[in-house]
């Protein structure tokens, strides 16, 4: 995986991958195993962590072990690898396209090696070998350490979810189609949506808080937003405020996939930027 084009999509805000609809292996295995050793890069159900994204966020917050050194060091930054989930489940292949420091590296590279495995990747109605990533941002919370002696927060730990699962579990669900969901009024139309409907979290606010967050939503077949969650938070407050906005969201023109409306799981970085003085905190 290039990555320049991971950059590229996450920059431009292109409505790329994300993980995906909750089925288990066992659901998986039922479906014929390709003979080919090809690894895909964009396949027609990509391979997802099971139990969908909070749940593989919960794994990253509970196997998680800081650092000492790092910690010491004041180290932090985002670890990107990208690995190959095989027709099984487990992984393997792990390549890292984005560093931190060594120490940060290592501990990811822990976490993805001891995860369970995932649901296989499909392509045409064959199970198949598929190569993705997982991004993990290693946080020192400073108020955190000064409040319990040392724990830092962990990769995905701010992790906020409107989630239907019923949704999810029974209806197929792509990232990759011939037309991306498209919101009614375009890009600036978003803009001005989310601009004019967020509120500020006070305290966020107060305490100078600002930031991007990562968020994923589903487009359903006939444009409705579903299955809003928070992929890369950076404060409880601006996470759930987040939610809360994309909630708001109106029907969208849905994704096309060889002519039909299909259901779309799409990624929007919603920036929380204070233009004025911070609020002086209640007396």
């Amino acid at each position: 995986m290039d990555l320049r084009k991971f950059l590229l999509v996450l920059a431009a805000m292109l409505f790329a991958a994300g993980l995906l609809t909750k089925q288990s292996i066992v659901q998986a295995q039922e479906v014929p195993i390709s003979s080919s050793e090809r690894v895909f890069e964009n396949p027609d159900i990509i391979p997802m962590y099971t139990g969908g994204t909070s749940a593989m966020h919960a794994f990253i917050s509970n196997t998680l072990i800081y650092p000492d050194d790092a910690r010491e060091r004041d180290e932090q930054g985002l670890v990107v690898y990208t690995f190959v989930v095989e027709k099984d489940g487990t992984l393997s292949n792990f390549n890292i396209i984005h560093r931190a420091d060594p120490l940060l590296n290592d501990e990811a590279l822990r976490i993805l090696q001891a995860m369970p495995p995932w649901r296989p990747a499909r392509h045409n109605g064959e199970i198949v070998r598929a190569e993705t990533y997982v991004p993990m941002y290693f946080r020192l919370n400073k108020n955190a350490v000064a409040r319990t002696g040392g724990r830092a927060a962990a990769p995905g730990t701010n992790v906020y979810a409107k989630t239907d699962l019923d949704f999810i579990e029974n209806n197929v669900i792509y990232t990759i189609v011939d037309q991306m969901p498209r919101y009614t009024y375009g890009e600036e139309g978003l803009g001005k949506f989310i601009a004019h409907n967020m509120r500020y979290p006070v305290k966020a606010k107060q305490e100078g808080i600002e930031g991007r967050i990562l968020c994923s939503f589903i487009v359903a077949a006939d444009g409705s937003i579903s299955n809003i969650e928070v992929v890369e938070g950076i404060d409880p407050d601006l996470d759930r405020e987040a939610i809360r906005v994309l909630g708001l969201m109106p029907k969208w023109i849905p994704g096309e996939n060889r002519g039909e409306n299909v259901n779309v799981k799409c990624l929007l970085p919603i920036d929380f930027t204070i233009d004025e003085e911070p609020i002086p905190p209640f007396p």
